[in-house]
């Protein structure tokens, strides 16, 4: 019996059809690459922002135990951060679970793969007392007062008194610290250190800052 056309076609998927297949599953597996590559960076900057929250959080706790100051250290080259203690006995910042004047190497925290400390084009901060966006002051190799120092290039910091106020070098109480991380995707976030002390994390979306 001879086999009709339409018997043949049932046989299997005509070339043309294979690559419509193709073309679908292509565009299909593309859009999820994508999608996956935008979630896994807003994942990224999201854990560096509350990981520099926490930070400053100890720095404050640290500071209050030790009837001293703390910092956040943050190395805005190497894209690293740490907690460091001013050591009175020692006269000298000493990073957290260290006992010697070592106050930049570790254990020190790395930025995640991509992240970096920065504002991009960014031009107004996420609170009031931020409107002008800049990182925290340099650190300095002393504590905030008369010696504090010369600024350390290329660094951040954040430093509470004993009391757990927010202090510029010059030991006075600040209101307008805040630390910003952005990414190779135009993301960005910050964490803003009120007048008390407290951090709040913030992210920014298209021309608005909002909290995490």
């Amino acid at each position: 019996m001879r086999q009709t056309v339409a018997n043949k076609r049932q046989r299997g998927f005509s070339l043309i059809e294979l690559m419509i297949v193709l073309i679908i599953t292509i565009l299909i597996t593309a859009i999820s690459i994508t999608s996956i590559s935008s979630i896994t960076k807003n994942y990224r900057i999201g854990g560096d922002t509350r990981s520099i929250s926490a930070q400053i959080n100890l720095a404050r706790m640290r500071a209050a135990a030790g009837f001293t100051h703390g910092r956040v250290y943050m190395d805005l080259s190497a894209n690293t951060f740490h907690v460091a203690v001013w050591s009175k006995a020692s006269a000298c910042w000493q990073t957290a679970g260290e006992t010697t004047c070592t106050a930049t190497t570790s254990p020190v925290t790395a930025l995640a793969s991509g992240d970096t400390f920065g504002f991009g084009s960014v031009s107004a901060g996420p609170t009031a007392a931020t409107i002008t966006i800049a990182q925290a002051g340099s650190c300095k190799p002393g504590v905030a007062g008369a010696s504090a120092g010369t600024a350390i290039s290329s660094t951040a910091c954040i430093e509470f008194n004993s009391r757990g106020y927010p202090v510029d070098s010059s030991n006075a109480i600040i209101a307008s610290d805040a630390i910003y991380i952005g990414n190779n995707a135009q993301r960005y976030s910050g964490v803003a250190v009120s007048i008390s002390g407290q951090p709040t994390s913030y992210r920014y979306s298209g021309s608005s800052w909002f909290l995490y």
